[in-house]
């Protein structure tokens, strides 16, 4: 499997392997980057953020690495079997992820209650085989659902799979 550096946040915009961006409507300040790099797709962020009681600032960022084709693999599960019923081929009643398995790297996508602090739902991507540095826990990137599908998240990663699928990326 391959690793990754964490992105610079500072050179992220002008990588050679950008290829495509998304300010967060739901962040200001916040942008969103994906990078395809031989097979794989880097989902990051960063923002310059500066804390309104000390005045320090920093960069923040974080980012996600999977298979080019997990992101194919998101956008039908989540249509496959998040948008319909267990009637139709959905998630049986209740049960509310899903696994599967993409070039070798196990992913999963979770229902996020809650996901933006304040009630509203969204969606977890997780890459069940990449861990946090130094941590158990499984890398993950929580998409709300404002920003997937009021905030043009959902229609870049479509143009994006689209391009993977016709073989041009």
């Amino acid at each position: 499997m391959k690793q990754f550096k964490e992105i610079d946040p500072l050179t992220v915009a002008a990588h050679p392997n950008l290829v495509a961006t998304l300010p967060d409507a739901t962040d200001a300040g916040n942008t969103f980057y994906f990078l395809l790099i031989d097979d794989y797709i880097v989902l990051a962020d960063a923002q310059y953020f500066t804390n309104k009681r000390t005045g320090k600032s920093k960069w923040l960022h974080y980012q996600i690495e999977f298979p080019k084709h997990g992101l194919r693999w998101f956008l039908d599960t989540l249509e496959g079997k998040f948008f319909k019923t267990a009637a139709e081929g959905g998630l049986p009643k209740g049960k509310f992820n899903d696994e599967g398995i993409v070039d070798g790297e196990r992913l999963k996508l979770r229902r996020a209650f809650n996901a933006d602090g304040e009630g509203g739902g969204g969606y977890a991507f997780i890459t069940l085989d990449r861990k946090e540095p130094e941590s158990v826990w499984s890398k993950s990137y929580t998409l709300t659902d404002s920003l997937l599908f009021e905030h043009g998240m959902i229609d870049t990663m479509k143009e994006i799979a689209k391009k993977i699928d016709l073989g041009q990326l």
